[in-house]
């Protein structure tokens, strides 16, 4: 189970902690369950950075550099960056469940800041290992 809040003061962490606690925490620690309470600082301007990143130069060097063989006719051919965006997702982005045990589809927006850094992380070690691609750098 997971259960997430976003808080921006003092007040609404204070809150969040205690609906945890009672609603989260102290139902399930009766039962006998453990679990873990971890807290995540949020940098809106990094996670904005990181998507930008991911969504431009990372997905554009894969569509223009990388070319595999068509499952129909064998030639090789370029993939779009919403094709390759799909692909990655599917290779790296980690599972996620609901509270009842479920697999959702796979969501790189409901990955942590830290998450999505690991994740690109593994997306360019897959492209410039496995497919060849040099990625562009921005200019400073």
């Amino acid at each position: 189970m997971r259960t997430a809040f976003d808080v921006a003061s003092p007040r609404q962490a204070h809150e969040a902690v205690n609906h945890l606690f009672q609603q989260v925490i102290k139902p399930h620690t009766r039962s006998g369950a453990a679990g873990r309470v971890i807290f995540e600082t949020v940098n809106t301007h990094l996670r904005h950075e990181l998507r930008k990143m991911f969504h431009g130069p990372i997905l554009t060097d894969f569509s223009q550099q990388v070319r595999l063989p068509d499952p129909v006719t064998g030639k090789l051919v370029r993939y779009s960056p919403r094709a390759w965006k799909l692909h990655l997702k599917d290779l790296f982005c980690p599972a996620q469940f609901d509270a009842a045990g479920k697999e959702l589809e796979k969501s790189t927006e409901a990955l942590s800041d830290d998450e999505f850094s690991e994740f690109i992380l593994a997306v360019q070690a897959y492209g410039v290992v496995d497919c060849g691609v040099v990625f562009t750098e921005k200019d400073a």
